[in-house]
């Protein structure tokens, strides 16, 4: 899991939303036209959070608490029970 915010905003839009696709809500929630461009595979997070004129370090905190979110999500959920 990624937690580093500098790794977080160093990462390409594509592979941050493949290996985290929780984070995929954030961006949405920003307006953000990332999800499914093109050049997704070839920008890095801190990029499109520049051209968007957001806060990279307010941004990279909510891409934190979405990947949180969804650890503690998963280690809350019932656990299936195979019979």
């Amino acid at each position: 899991m990624l937690l580093d915010t500098n790794s977080l905003l160093n990462l390409s839009i594509a592979e941050l939303h493949a290996r985290q696709p929780e984070t995929i809500a954030v961006f949405m929630q920003h307006r953000m036209a990332c999800v499914g461009c093109s050049v997704a595979a070839f920008e890095a997070v801190s990029e499109a959070v520049a051209i968007y004129g957001l806060d990279p370090e307010q941004f990279a905190d909510e891409l934190v608490q979405a990947i949180q979110n969804r650890a503690e999500n998963e280690s809350a959920a019932p656990k299936e029970q195979s019979q």
